[in-house]
């Protein structure tokens, strides 16, 4: 058993370094302004080290505009140099950095002003971060090295943007109330005066430079970042409000390790709410994600999905409301869709996403392709049904396919739209109730193979009021799809009985639930009680 000590301000970095397996560290009341650095700190599994500090604040408490001016330079000069400009280079420049840590747990502490980064983990395993709270800067949380696995985030808020009502929003949740009067308070500047392009434009497709003195560069950033880590996270029960994206894993490493990033996460009951980007965002590569269970409010693309290749993907029990326009009049990124497909993809495996419930403004997907795409047993109705606005597949879903064509016209063709190749590339739509008027005979017409099982009628949402999940229930059941879905392994699991099961998220027991991710059944250190529903 280890010891448990106090540290304050004025010695926490001599008190960090004297770490050992099973110690306890609780930074006392006040103020830690330096950064925090954790090197080669290790717990053991029945013994981590754990530092926690309720009433201790971490950071600077810079706010965006004292930082505005300077995260504008830094991605000018990474634009000047050729790179896209934002300050993602930057990241390892955090308010806490644990590097080729084990077996840490950081809890309860209150992170304010940490630009660009309040957390930061390099090569570390086995780390838990838990009921933190964090107040501005460009990243809550960056995680990088292929070794870097083994990692729960979970019951984290962060708020990115404080000009509006976020914490509000936070802590009623938190209290467990519901939320549509803080829906409806004020929201951030980030969501309503920032234009899009003033964060995340670049001069090859806007003829813009990086404006020194307008943008909002400092804002181009996530919830968890991921540079081509190895996988096994778990991000549960954590709280994003008015930030620019919120969960994004690249993958970049050389194609002879590839396959061994990215792989094995788990997003589950999370609230995303006014995010200006995306909500969930693997890019590149990755492999057995289940994303399960989470709420997303008034989100510009929930699922963006440009990836080269991936496979085994588990998108269930979801809920959603997209009601709310965001950035100024100007803003030509305010619509958006629910997936951002790439222009070609690979598929290793399936990828299931079935039994969820949306209430959208946008179309379901407006151009490019995907593989192996099965969307099944959803629950979508549209709150403004004007086709040249909302129609599922783009307003431009009837223009005629090039008939015919050489890989490169229909590649072409579809820069602009969503592909018709459905049964060449492996998509799906099917027991699908998505209540618009084009759903189905119109979208059939022009070339999409809508399943016999698709209906265009509503799906009878008891209370579409945003953030009030059990709103999305249904007065009427609608019949399900069977589905068995293909896991990593090879195996098979009944996911969908047609007999017990109906479309949308709520089940007469509750949301949908499918087995546990084995990785997740069998996490290191899970205390909880361990349960595979079957």
């Amino acid at each position: 058993m280890g010891k448990t000590r106090e540290a304050r301000p004025d010695n926490v970095h001599r008190r960090i370094g004297r770490l050992t397996a099973g110690d306890r560290l609780d930074l006392t009341e006040g103020q830690y302004e330096k950064p925090i650095i954790l090197s080669a700190l290790a717990g053991t599994e029945s013994e981590p080290i754990v530092i926690r500090g309720p009433d201790a604040i971490l950071g600077p408490r810079v706010s965006f505009e004292e930082y505005k001016e300077t995260g504008n330079k830094l991605a000018a000069a990474q634009e000047a140099g050729g790179r896209f400009p934002g300050l993602y280079y930057l990241a390892d420049n955090g308010m806490l950095v644990l590097k080729n840590c084990q077996w840490i747990t950081i809890e309860k502490l209150h992170f304010e002003g940490c630009w660009p980064t309040a957390i930061y983990l390099e090569n570390c395993q086995y780390i838990t971060l838990r009921g933190l709270r964090i107040s501005g800067g460009t990243f809550a949380i960056g995680a990088t090295g292929t070794n870097t696995r083994h990692i729960l985030v979970e019951d984290c808020d962060w708020v990115q943007d404080i000009s509006g009502n976020g914490w509000e929003i936070c802590d009623a949740i938190r209290a467990k109330r519901p939320i549509d009067g803080e829906l409806e308070g004020k929201p951030s500047k980030l969501w309503r005066e920032v234009d899009w392009i003033q964060v995340h434009g670049e001069r090859p497709e806007t003829g813009k430079s990086v404006d020194i003195k307008n943008d909002a560069r400092a804002y181009d950033g996530d919830f968890f970042r991921a540079w081509s880590i190895a996988g096994y996270v778990v991000i549960k029960n954590n709280i994003i409000v008015d930030a620019f994206n919120g969960i994004h894993f690249f993958n970049q490493v050389a194609e002879s390790i590839v396959d061994s990033c990215s792989r094995n996460v788990l997003i589950e009951g999370n609230w995303f709410i006014r995010i200006r980007d995306n909500a969930i965002e693997p890019e590149h590569f990755a492999w057995n994600w289940t994303i399960r269970h989470n709420m997303i409010v008034d989100c510009y693309i929930p699922f963006s999905l440009q990836m080269a290749r991936s496979g085994y993907f588990y998108v269930y029990g979801n809920l959603g409301w997209n009601l709310r326009k965001p950035g100024p009049v100007a803003d030509t990124h305010t619509r958006g869709q629910f997936f951002k497909f790439p222009s070609q993809h690979i598929a290793n495996g399936p990828h299931y996403f079935f039994n969820n419930s949306w209430v959208l403004r946008a179309p379901i997907a407006k151009k490019m392709r995907f593989s192996n795409f099965l969307h099944l047993n959803n629950a979508v109705d549209y709150v403004d049904a004007d086709p040249s606005a909302t129609a599922p597949f783009g307003k431009d879903f009837s223009d005629p396919a090039p008939y015919g064509a050489s890989a490169a016209k229909t590649l072409k063709f579809e820069e602009a739209h969503f592909t018709r190749l459905w049964p060449f590339l492996g998509i799906e739509f099917d027991g699908d109730v998505i209540h618009h008027p084009l759903v189905p005979d119109q979208i059939r017409s022009a070339g999409y193979p809508l399943g016999i099982a698709v209906s265009g009628s509503s799906p009878g949402f008891v209370d579409q009021t945003p953030g009030r999940p059990e709103g999305l229930k249904t007065f009427a059941k609608h019949p399900a799809v069977d589905l068995t879905v293909l896991l990593p392994d090879g195996t098979s699991e009944a996911a969908i009985d047609r007999t017990r099961h109906q479309a949308g998220a709520w089940q007469d027991d509750g949301l949908i639930e499918i087995a546990e991710p084995v990785f997740w059944l069998y996490w290191p250190g899970r205390k909880e009680k361990q349960r595979e529903v079957s």
